[in-house]
């Protein structure tokens, strides 16, 4: 039998039994049955208690631990009069953090940290005596792509914006593409962007980054229509789409992780061959139509999201280093041009904002099938291709923890930052290399997560 097909028997059957526990107790029960729910086995403890583990992609149980992270259930019948205590385990992330809540799936709450404990490192209780009866929780703020069709509904008639669907995914969901720009000023002298999101389904955070930065860019205001006038956005918001609708956190239905599938010939390295997925084939034909065109793509951009430490701020991944380091010419060029880069998102978002990167990025992405990999094989330094990673917890607003408007401020930034990525007029005081700033109250303690020990095993973080 299939192992999402057993998965699902067995957490119907276990829902079916956990619903009640005897006459005068508490009837609640939990479900996932709805866009991006995801739980493993639910098990009633007593009256008021719950203990749920973590699902695996497709309840596949030979994926790695660490790939165990998304959750997002719904409770019904909770009597509100009760302090309703939730044991959450997990084998994938020890991290501490405080989940989400809402009784609309409109409105998000984080639990406080009162109200959430840890009483091993793959464990989290939470104790709250719910406003509702009905009450959805997840282990972040849940995008889904019911939510990106309706934010695309509120922005389609912007004159500002192209909205395309240019291929489907495996199960046949419209993967969409998003042109930003002035339309009406020539394309000549322009900067070319792509940005794509959502590989992995449950990284919501680059969902609200990318409404940051549309809701600028068509904000109407003179700094962002002379961000239009000289740049063309390309953007695909959401890749992994029938990830994100199965509750997935990584991979797709078919346990594909796309990151690493941009599979390629050595001798022959700008088509893929037909072992890559659909998803990842729709991506490669619009960056390729673009390179052939005139201004072509030089910045790409592949956006993500980290379970880490909670004080851990967003960080990127640059590659290579300088020649004094060894690397040659074109790959420094690349290491300048990504600290470059770096360094404008600090000016605009704040230079302790952001995690120090590492005294060089190393080579073992260039013989990897990530999309950076394929931009180096292909264009080497003359796109500036590079992964950013959100992070879920403080983020570098201790002692409060992030927030999808705080998302969307680094959307924000991240389009100002372009901009002065590429200007050659405007110079960075203070490098990338030296951030050293504090996480605002909190010092950071994250040495096992970022950077790793070996800078050339850093993509093997995602």
């Amino acid at each position: 039998m299939h192992h999402r097909l057993k998965w699902l028997i067995f957490v119907g059957l276990v829902l079916c039994v956990c619903s009640g526990c005897g006459e005068g107790e508490n009837t609640a029960s939990v479900t996932r049955d709805f866009e991006s729910g995801s739980i493993g086995e639910v098990r009633q403890v007593s009256p008021n208690e719950w203990a749920l583990s973590l699902a695996d992609d497709n309840g596949n149980p030979e994926l790695s631990d660490r790939w165990r992270a998304w959750w997002y259930v719904r409770m019904d019948d909770i009597d509100p009069d009760r302090l309703a205590v939730i044991h959450l385990k997990n084998r994938g992330w020890s991290c501490y953090y405080t989940p989400v809540y809402s009784y609309d799936q409109k409105t998000w709450h984080r639990f406080s940290e009162e109200e959430v404990s840890q009483p091993g490192d793959f464990e989290l209780t939470m104790k709250k005596k719910f406003a509702s009866s009905t009450v959805w929780m997840a282990r972040f703020y849940p995008y889904t792509y019911s939510d990106l069709t309706a934010y695309i509904g509120k922005i389609k008639n912007n004159p500002h914006v192209d909205i395309e669907t240019p291929a489907t995914t495996q199960n046949k969901k419209p993967i969409y593409l998003l042109t930003l720009s002035d339309f009406d000023v020539d394309d000549s002298g322009k900067k070319r962007v792509w940005m794509h999101a959502r590989t992995h389904p449950a990284e919501t955070g680059p969902s609200f980054v990318l409404e940051g930065l549309i809701d600028f860019l068509l904000s109407g205001t003179r700094e962002a229509d002379a961000v239009l006038s000289q740049f063309i956005f390309h953007i695909v918001p959401m890749q992994n789409i029938d990830g994100v609708m199965a509750g997935n956190y990584r991979t797709t239905p078919l346990n594909e992780n796309l990151e690493v599938m941009w599979y390629s010939d050595p001798g022959n390295p700008l088509p893929l061959t037909s072992d890559a997925p659909v998803e990842v084939t729709a991506l490669h034909h619009i960056v390729e139509a673009f390179m052939s065109q005139e201004p072509a793509i030089s910045i790409a951009l592949n956006l993500h999201a980290s379970n880490s430490d909670p004080d851990v701020r967003p960080f990127f991944f640059p590659h290579f280093g300088t020649v004094a380091d060894g690397y040659t010419v074109s790959e420094a060029s690349l290491w300048k041009k990504q600290i470059r880069f770096i360094n404008s998102m600090g000016g605009q978002y704040g230079v302790n904002m952001l995690e120090p990167v590492p005294a060089e990025g190393g080579r073992s992405f260039a013989t990897k099938m990530y999309p950076e990999s394929w931009w180096w094989k292909n264009f080497k330094d003359s796109v500036m291709a590079i992964t950013m990673e959100t992070t879920y917890g403080r983020a570098g607003y201790g002692p409060d923890w992030i927030t999808p408007d705080d998302l969307r401020c680094l959307g924000e930034s991240l389009a100002l930052g372009l901009r002065d990525y590429a200007d050659p007029s405007i110079h960075f005081e203070k490098s990338a290399l030296m951030f050293k700033g504090p996480v605002q109250k909190y010092e950071p303690s994250h040495d096992s997560f970022y950077p790793p020990a070996d800078p050339g095993e850093m993509k093997e973080q995602r």
